[in-house]
């Protein structure tokens, strides 16, 4: 890993410096003062990961990873700030994969730059396929889904402001609210529009559905019917869903549930691009899966060189969105290549949730994109002691779809 770390401040650097010190053998670190001098530098040597604190003199941190993202578009950016209320915040979380707050724990940092390093060799792999090397141009979003997203990157955002938004919209509206009134959050029928639907399902689970939901409305309506798209879209709303009753039972922490259910949203976003745009050589990797009984996985491997968990955390990393969220979205295939160093007991990471809702729901519900998908590892459920839970999940995920038969997937 080559990492650039900027701060106007000369005593922050030294400070990082110190706490990476025992690093050294492993990443390449270098510290600038000047973000002029950074970008002159990333010019002639370019930097897997870019550290810049967000408030700066002569150029905000903001600008800097603006630029940073033009001149090297796959390095990761993260953000230092020691002021979460700036009004630059909203900006700094769309072009950073990550903000860290000031001062940093040393622990938080090294898992924080571990988890870049991941990510950054799982695109060293991508970058072979002839499908990614396409992903700048992806198709330019819907007019309500583009101004609400862009409505999240200033200062104004507020669920308040972005539900009014999302209500021009009536079926992006109908979506949401019939989300929101899921049995899964215990209130069906008590949300009544978007501005309820968005302060229950939260600013950054919204904005996933809107990024999703941008997606699917740019497919052919032909592509549309023969690959069942609008199941695929229920399956994904479905596995979001489950990953909440998951992290609720298992007593995960808030944040931890916000980035599984943002995952269990986009966690099949690959599938829509592949349809888009490689409908022939994805149509053959589902026959090939399903005749052979292999995950779908693994046969987009061979067919395409690439699967759709993998073409989905790398569609992430181009949307900047957290770095938690594009890991759990690219391993929920491989939750065991997931980073969670924090836990002193083993506890399963968002990668495993979704896995793990992911399989239950494939396993109660068939639809057209589907090919093989198999059950969770039972050795990572005995791992973490979820096999008796796992039961539980796939019994109650039943009994919701019968109360609500939602989508045009078939519930056994």
């Amino acid at each position: 890993m080559n990492i650039v770390f900027v701060d106007d401040d000369a005593q922050v650097l030294e400070g990082l410096r110190r706490m990476l010190f025992g690093r050294r053998d492993q990443w390449q670190m270098r510290f600038f003062t000047d973000p002029a001098a950074a970008i002159a530098a990333m010019a002639a040597a370019p930097a897997d990961l870019i550290v810049s604190d967000l408030q700066m003199p002569a150029m905000d941190g903001v600008a800097f990873l603006e630029q940073v993202r033009t001149l090297l578009p796959e390095s990761i950016r993260y953000m230092l700030t020691g002021v979460l209320d700036h009004p630059l915040l909203g900006r700094a979380i769309r072009c950073s994969h990550q903000v860290i707050a000031k001062p940093c724990n040393p622990k938080l940092l090294c898992e924080a730059i571990g988890r870049a390093a991941a990510i950054r060799q799982r695109l060293a792999v991508l970058r072979t396929s002839t499908i990614f090397s396409g992903l700048d141009s992806l198709p330019v979003m819907p007019e309500t889904h583009q101004k609400a997203l862009d409505l999240l990157n200033s200062p104004k955002a507020s669920p308040r402001a972005l539900g009014q938004l999302i209500a021009e919209d009536v079926g992006l509206s109908a979506h949401l609210v019939q989300t929101a009134n899921s049995p899964y959050f215990g209130r069906p029928g008590r949300i009544h529009d978007p501005v309820g639907a968005v302060l229950l399902l939260g600013i950054r689970t919204v904005e996933a559905m809107l990024l999703s939901e941008g997606l699917f409305k740019q497919l052919a309506p032909e592509l549309v019917v023969q690959f069942g798209v609008t199941g695929l879209q229920m399956h994904c709303t479905r596995v979001s869903m489950l990953t909440r009753k998951i992290c609720t039972d298992l007593q995960l922490p808030a944040e931890q549930a916000d980035i599984a259910a943002t995952a269990g949203i986009l966690h099949d976003a690959g599938k829509i691009v592949l349809i888009a745009s490689a409908a022939e050589p994805f149509n053959a990797a589902l026959r090939q899966s399903r005749m052979r009984q292999c995950p779908l996985y693994a046969a987009e491997h061979e067919g395409l060189g690439i699967s759709h968990a993998e073409l989905a955390g790398a569609m992430l990393q181009l949307w900047a969105m957290p770095a938690p969220i594009i890991e759990a979205t690219a391993c929920h295939h491989c939750p065991a290549e997931s980073v969670n160093i924090l836990s002193e007991k083993p506890t399963p990471t968002p990668a495993d949730v979704v896995c793990i809702a992911d399989a239950i729901d494939h396993t109660l519900c068939s639809g057209l994109s589907d090919g093989t998908t198999p059950t969770a590892e039972p050795q990572r459920l005995a791992h973490f002691g979820l096999a008796e839970h796992y039961e539980q999940w796939q019994e109650y995920h039943h009994q919701v779809q019968k109360k609500e038969h939602i989508g045009e997937y078939c519930c056994a």
